[in-house]
């Protein structure tokens, strides 16, 4: 069965409105989400309103979690239109677009006598739930996926024969070291190491010293950057950013630890809905031999050897196997191609039943009675519940195999589309803006803030705080802060109905963020 005319057209194009539609729903729908999203805005507005541009900060420290790639892609938007929210969360789905480009340009170069597969890749990505969900988000991971798919494709083009192929060998590799550390290199270096076996290149000495070379100078220019903050920041930062990060994620987790076989059950679940369909691919990749070489070597290089290092490392996210997502949906194209050209059916009905179940359980989430965040629920989310099972019911209709996956992906697009509508309800559980807009008044009119707990940033973009907050750890150090500073303020995350003496609150989830003045506090301790 040939796709021809003006549907291959749809197949090369229609996955792009649906991408910006769902761009533009959780932009309108969903704020910054505490806490890691309100948190990289709070160290891109530390660095840029102290000059900072080298060392992060979080709080006035120097915060060695993560490079400065994103947060000077921020300052980069800041510079052009202004200090906004907006820029910033255009970020994620810029490189997921670009990341949507990359794979089908990688599929095109891998299977040049089957351009159909170029033409599906993208739509296999953007049906991706996990991936999808990732894209709107300011966050790292997204830029690592598209760096290391640049690098693929400089490999790609390499083996064609094309120079220019290091130089994008050389950007993924800088970028994305610079994005994320040496996280990037999990997947980069099995990939440069296997490429004579899936990517064309000669298999000679010649090749490994070069791409070595390559490699090196691409990871010195994030060396470069860590040489330099570590040198501002002092020795306790130098440490971590230099051997304390890696070492700590991966031998003792301080955050995150989880047992070895971890992944094993995460990564089906990050591949739905397509991991559903995956039940006879050994038999399309045995089928077409010389293609089904080249694609395990890839899978190897790409899947296999970063999961096997990935689950020998003690702290572990699921999002950390997000840059394997387009291999998985490169090996996936490979099996529709086969399906189209033997005009034979996918078997649709556990992906149906899938986003059933999901509309089912939405459905009911209003009417479920004992937490906080369903009971905010109105009752017409219900009705976007049965719109997502009636989306499952069509697509348990037989369809052609290439119409299928068009159907497939578009129900991803709806699904979460579905999602941020029936989520917006739950926006002043999440939102923090209001809040931390009160709290920067107050400093800024001079009044000391603090925090009761662990403070991760969530005030200081929204708030536009220029000042530390200070953090408490116990009663004594509240009385104490109170003591010295008998007009400041202490926010903590209270469960339970907000008290009489607070001045403002907000809702943070299932609990409240409630800002107390210090003279409550004082006369709450029968302090003069």
């Amino acid at each position: 069965m040939s796709v021809n005319g003006l549907w291959y057209r749809v197949l090369e194009w229609g996955w792009l409105p649906l991408f910006v539609l769902l761009v533009a729903v959780s932009l309108l729908t969903r704020p910054l989400m505490p806490i890691d999203e309100t948190r990289y805005l709070g160290v891109a507005w530390e660095m840029w309103h102290s000059g900072s541009w080298i060392v992060p900060l979080l709080n006035g420290e120097p915060y060695s979690h993560k490079p400065p790639l994103l947060f000077w892609l921020i300052h980069a938007g800041w510079a052009a239109f202004g200090v906004n929210e907006i820029t910033p969360r255009l970020l994620g789905p810029l490189f997921a677009f670009g990341s949507l480009f990359l794979i089908r340009a990688v599929a095109s170069r891998l299977f040049p006598e089957r351009p159909i597969r170029a033409a599906l890749a993208p739509w296999v990505l953007l049906g991706t739930i996990y991936w999808l969900g990732f894209a709107t988000m300011v966050m790292f991971d997204q830029l690592v996926v598209f760096f290391v798919l640049l690098g693929v494709f400089g490999l790609l083009e390499v083996g064609r024969g094309r120079r220019r192929g290091w130089v994008w060998l050389f950007l993924g590799t800088a970028f994305g070291t610079l994005a994320k550390g040496p996280f990037a290199l999990i997947y980069l270096v099995p990939l440069t190491v296997a490429a004579p076996w899936w990517a064309g290149v000669g298999l000679s000495w010649a090749w490994f010293v070069r791409a070595g070379l390559v490699g090196f100078l691409g990871s010195c220019v994030a060396l470069l950057w860590a040489l330099w903050a570590a040198n501002l920041g002092g020795p306790e930062y130098a440490e971590s950013i230099l051997w304390g990060q890696m070492a700590g994620r991966a031998v003792n987790a301080f955050d995150h630890a989880q047992p070895i076989y971890y992944y094993l059950w995460v990564l089906p679940l990050l591949f739905l809905p397509w991991s559903l369909l995956l039940g006879r691919v050994h038999l399309v990749i045995a089928r077409r031999s010389a293609d089904g070489r080249h694609l395990i070597w890839l899978l190897i290089a790409w899947v296999g050897a970063p999961f096997l290092l990935l689950s020998l490392a003690s702290g572990k996210l699921p999002h950390y196997l997000l840059p394997m997502i387009p291999a998985l949906a490169v090996m996936v194209t490979v099996l529709l191609d086969d399906a189209i050209d033997s005009d034979r059916l996918l078997r649709l009905r556990s992906a149906a039943l899938l986003w059933i179940g999901v509309g089912l359980a939405l459905a009911v989430l209003p009417w479920i009675s004992g937490h906080v965040l369903f009971e905010m629920l109105p009752g017409w989310v219900a009705g976007l519940g049965a719109a997502m099972m009636a989306m499952g019911g069509w697509l348990w209709r037989a369809r052609r195999a290439d119409r299928q996956v068009v159907a497939l992906s578009t129900a991803t697009v709806i699904g979460l589309l579905l999602g941020h509508l029936a989520m917006a309800p739950l926006r002043p559980a999440f939102d923090l803006q209001p809040f931390a807009v009160q709290i920067g008044e107050w400093q800024h009119a001079g009044r000391p803030i603090a925090f009761i707990g662990k403070y991760r940033d969530e005030f200081h973009f929204h708030g536009r705080l220029k000042r530390p907050v200070v953090v408490l750890g116990n009663e004594a150090a509240v009385r104490d802060f109170c003591a010295g500073s008998p007009k400041g303020l202490v926010v903590e995350r209270w469960r339970g109905s907000v008290p009489a003496e607070a001045i403002a609150s907000t809702r943070f989830r299932s609990k409240y963020d409630v800002a107390f003045p210090c003279s409550a506090l004082m006369a709450a301790e029968g302090m003069p």
